[in-house]
């Protein structure tokens, strides 16, 4: 018995296959769009919300700037200073007043 399942075994050897080459499928693009979650449409218009708050408060902040500068330009002009210190009681004499201009 021995034998017999000796010769069994060696007649059931596979031959060795040769190494085949890998295949590889090209991936199709889909030409239908695919559709937006629930979550990236309000990822979204919170992200276009925040960008416009943004927006407008770039927009306030620099027409109030300019408001200021102009305020504090009507402010220093000769004549108002001149006015201030008549006002007050005080004299203004421009021989002692430097302009300084950048």
């Amino acid at each position: 018995m021995v034998s017999n399942a000796a010769r069994q075994l060696a007649g059931e050897q596979q031959p060795q296959q040769a190494p085949r080459k890998k295949t590889y499928q090209q991936l199709k693009i889909s030409p239908n769009p695919v559709r937006w979650s629930k979550f990236e449409r309000s990822l979204v218009a919170v992200g276009s919300l925040i960008t416009l708050c943004l927006m407008i408060s770039l927009l306030s902040t620099k027409i109030s700037n300019t408001s200021l500068q102009q305020e504090i330009a009507e402010l220093t002009t000769q004549s108002h200073l001149k006015s201030a210190a008549h006002k007050y009681g005080l004299s203004d004499k421009n021989s002692n007043v430097r302009n300084v201009n950048k």
